[in-house]
């Protein structure tokens, strides 16, 4: 991980996955370091987000590093079909149709129709893949009582709004999200007053 994420787990998996016809992006605190983000430790998984079709095919190609096999998981905040893999030393955790409904919002991920076709390409890697829209990750991180993600995703969008603000309101549009969510969610992307740390894309 000296690059500040574990690369050597998103190339193989790019690998493993290419011409599968599966649809996937990488998020959390893998997805946000691999844009620079200064998160005070690197990060000690992967985490990808594909519909739930999509999900069932990445699983029948990572079958042979599967730690255990699609299962349905909800608590009182969380629905999603999750499976965890093992690839170059790294956890690697598959989340499908994820789903989080918590103080009046609920926020869906629809990764194959707008996640992935307004995600970033990562450089980083030889075969194709995709980062998930940093508008997913402050919402998601809003909606989940982390300020310190909010400003590491906030701090990113601010640095480069033309790019990133429009997909941010497609998903405040299409999601049910309580009022209070969605000022806390524009103040991080908008504020000039807040200061984060710079990244890259």
């Amino acid at each position: 991980m000296d690059c500040g994420y574990p690369a050597a787990a998103v190339a193989e998996l790019a690998v493993r996955l290419e011409g599968c016809g599966a649809v996937w992006v990488i998020g959390g605190s893998t997805g946000l370091a691999m844009r620079g983000a200064n998160l005070g430790r690197a990060p000690r998984d992967l985490d990808i987000y594909a519909d739930e079709e999509d999900a069932a095919r990445i699983h029948a190609m990572l079958g042979n590093c599967a730690l255990d096999r699609p299962v349905y998981s909800a608590t009182d905040r969380y629905r999603s079909i999750l499976s965890h893999y093992r690839i170059a030393e790294t956890q690697v955790e598959l989340v499908g149709d994820f789903r989080i409904e918590t103080g009046g919002s609920r926020y869906r991920t629809e990764v194959r129709h707008l996640l992935y076709p307004e995600g970033d390409s990562c450089e980083s890697v030889r075969v194709p893949a995709k980062l998930v829209p940093l508008g997913h990750e402050l919402i998601f991180n809003a909606l989940r009582d982390r300020p310190d993600r909010c400003e590491a995703a906030g701090s990113l969008i601010r640095m480069l709004p033309e790019r990133h603000l429009p997909i941010l309101e497609r998903l405040l549009e299409r999601n049910e999200l309580s009022e209070e969510t969605v000022r806390t969610v524009k103040r991080y992307a908008t504020d000039p007053e807040l200061r984060g740390e710079a990244g890259l894309i």
